[in-house]
């Protein structure tokens, strides 16, 4: 009872910590596609890559990014990543530029591995309309057992803001 009682109450604190303006940012929802650049081993290899993943906001600028991803790599391997996304300040051409990172767990046919991700893009509005194209590149180690890759990800998609 008592482990609960302070879960609760850390959750309260940093909800208090959270600032009021980040309430005030849209979450926002996107489906990415791209290709997918897997090097390590001796080996390479290049695969499509499908995903999506929620923009959770956190402070002014700052935003959590659960994400799903799979790829067509041998053993089609699919990553939970969990990375925070900070939007640079604005710029007069009405696209927002941004760095992201964090860390992707690896699920795939050959067992399990823990990735790094870091990353940038940007996000174009269409005019006249809700929807925005993100076009980002994502780079980082995946540490296996024994064994580790290096992944490039090139990615685009559709985005739009969760009501």
């Amino acid at each position: 009872m008592k482990n609960i009682k302070r879960s609760v109450l850390l959750i309260l604190v940093l909800l208090g910590l959270t600032s009021h303006s980040a309430f005030s940012q849209k979450m926002a929802l996107d489906g990415k596609f791209g290709l997918s650049f897997l090097t390590g081993n001796g080996n390479s290899s290049t695969g499509l890559l499908i995903g999506g993943g929620l923009d959770i906001p956190f402070q002014q600028g700052l935003f959590f990014r659960p994400e799903l991803n799979i790829t067509t790599h041998g053993g089609t391997p699919i990553e939970l990543a969990g990375n925070l996304k900070y939007f640079l300040p604005t710029s007069p051409l009405q696209t927002d530029f941004y760095i992201d990172g964090g860390l992707g767990f690896w699920f795939y046919s050959g067992g399990s591995a823990l990735g790094i991700d870091a990353g940038a893009g940007t996000i174009f509005p269409l005019s006249g309309s809700n929807l925005k194209i993100p076009a980002e590149i994502r780079i980082g180690p995946i540490f296996e057992s024994g064994s580790s890759a290096f992944q490039i990800a090139l990615t685009t998609g559709v985005r739009f803001d969760v009501p």
